[in-house]
């Protein structure tokens, strides 16, 4: 099939096109996925994800349901992903760290009527579901389950359905992300976000064939391994290996070698991690790797230069957000300035504003926007209407970034413009936080903000007021961090937790989380002065 550029096919069915499309042009023999020691063809994945759209359907799901995926990432997670598309409806992966909290705010949000869910995970859904919060059917994802497990229905469907012939602009899935409000906002993505993204990203950027293989020890509900290890290598007829437990620097460097990996994708937490654990002996090992990828936080320049020298990996940064993918990028081949997050990917309008929409001056930060009638970016915000319209003025979709253009036009990062937290990559709600924080029977007012750390991008510090007559205590700062980690996820749980007599505010009674961390950085400074 010829195509050009970002030229959109209608209809477009993002499940058949990154799968059937393949077998169609004569692929259908190439291998698709890696997982340890076995491979799949497009062909397998074109079979196994009819008959997990067939299920789903079984059970009642229709064009346009919305179905939560609580799976993780693996084999069951791609072709539940998959197959929910194909049959017209509207995939949702999710954090496998998500705990009840989260998971209530979701369902209400989404209205989903079913839940894929791997048994180790259910027992918050089930909780939902008893207490009426959730109404929606619960599908295990266990072949042991010879009624009703996810792998079971698969074995009694047939292999061959027809896609739903989806219009371009129809809902393919929803990435659910933390908002500045602690609600989750849920970004709607079209089918026609597979070529509106993935042309710039696997064309453009990585100039990804098929005879490459890619691996990003991230999991899926995280949009950037969603598009890096899912479904662009997909949309360019390569393959992919699907990682496997939790992120190890020594076993991602034996997987590297073992599948032949030729672009590697992660945060810079998880670069920084392996140069630390590393030596230059792993060089060899790392030979099949012809790029590497950075996103989710600024890339340090000196895990750049450090990557480049000890193993002859150049990573490619770039800037994107769960509301599109990566829009800036140092594209393979092209000159890179270490620390900047280069230029637009082709196809996308993108400028630094000031707050009247007039465009900034070269070197002076502003706010950093897209043109919102690209075709990767989001539909909008799942009935949210009111917040989508406030990042959309004047024909840009306002990213909440400050940046600024060097004379050459690269641009360069300077940080958020709102107060979200990005800690390894996971973009977090003070307010959400804040409210966990207060929710222990000892706490009587909560502020959070994010502080620079050198290996996680930022750590989290609550400040806490405690209720008359109570004391504060190393025990008790690690009884809040304990109750906060049982209802959010770990990753949100603050590293540190301070105690404070009162906490600075405006007028209106808003804290002022600017001054938190001004208060912060100044006691760091008094520390290091004194030592």
């Amino acid at each position: 099939m010829t195509r050009r550029y970002l030229e959109i096919p209608e209809p477009l069915n993002l499940g058949a096109w990154v799968v059937d499309r393949h077998v169609h042009e004569g692929r259908s023999q190439r291998v698709a996925v890696r997982l340890d020691d076995q491979t799949y063809t497009y062909d397998d994945l074109r079979r196994l994800s009819n008959r997990a759209g067939h299920a789903l359907q079984a059970l009642g799901v229709r064009r346009g349901d919305r179905v939560l995926l609580r799976l993780g990432t693996n084999l069951d997670c791609l072709l539940a992903f998959i197959g929910t598309v194909k049959i017209g409806a509207v995939a949702m992966p999710t954090s496998p760290l998500l705990r009840e909290t989260e998971l209530r705010a979701i369902l209400r949000n989404s209205e989903a009527t079913l839940a894929v869910v791997r048994p180790e995970l259910a027992a918050p859904l089930e909780t939902l579901r008893r207490d009426g919060a959730w109404n929606g059917r619960l599908l295990l994802s266990t072949e042991n389950d010879t009624s009703m497990g996810f792998g079971a229905l698969m074995q009694r469907v047939p292999d061959d359905l027809d896609p739903v012939g989806t219009r371009a602009s129809d809902p393919a899935f929803i990435m659910y992300t933390s908002g500045t409000t602690g609600e989750p906002k849920g970004v709607v993505h079209a089918h026609r976000w597979i070529v509106g993204t993935g042309d710039p990203v696997a064309w453009a950027m990585l100039r990804l064939s098929p005879d490459d293989v890619c691996y990003q020890p991230q999991d899926w509900s995280f949009i950037y391994a969603l598009g890096c290890n899912f479904l662009y290598p997909f949309h360019a007829g390569a393959s992919i290996v699907v990682p496997s437990g939790r992120f190890d620097p020594l076993e991602t460097v034996k997987v590297i070698a073992s599948h032949r990996v030729t672009v590697f994708c992660a945060v810079p937490t998880i670069y920084r991690l392996m140069l630390a654990q590393l030596s230059d002996a792993d060089r060899p090992r790392l030979a099949s790797l012809r790029c590497g990828v950075s996103a989710g936080e600024p890339l340090p320049v000196d895990t750049f230069r450090e990557w480049r020298e000890r193993f002859g990996v150049t990573i490619h940064d770039g800037l994107g957000q769960s509301e599109s993918h990566i829009f800036l990028a140092n594209t393979v081949g092209a000159p890179i300035k270490p620390g900047s997050m280069g230029r637009p990917l082709p196809g996308y309008e993108v400028a630094v504003l000031d707050d009247d929409g007039a465009p900034r001056p070269t070197g002076e930060p502003g706010h950093l926007v897209i043109r919102n009638d690209h075709p990767g970016l989001t539909l909008g915000y799942h009935r949210d209407p009111e917040r989508w319209a406030e990042v959309n003025r004047h024909g840009w979709y306002d990213t909440k970034d400050f940046a600024y253009v060097d004379a050459d036009g690269d641009y360069w990062y300077v940080s958020r413009s709102d107060d979200l937290i990005k800690s390894r990559a996971y973009l977090i709600s003070p307010k959400e936080v804040e409210s966990a924080v207060m929710e222990h029977p000892a706490v009587l007012e909560a502020g959070v903000v994010g502080l620079p750390d050198a290996l996680i991008g930022q750590k989290v510090r609550a400040f806490v007021t405690l209720k008359a007559g109570l004391t504060a205590s190393a025990a008790l700062a690690e009884e809040i961090k304990a109750h906060t980690r049982r209802v959010l996820a770990p990753y949100k749980t603050p590293h540190e937790v301070e105690f404070v007599a009162e906490l600075p505010k405006t007028l209106t009674g808003k804290v002022l989380r600017r001054q938190l961390r001004h208060q912060a950085a100044d006691e760091c400074s008094e520390r290091t002065r004194r030592n």
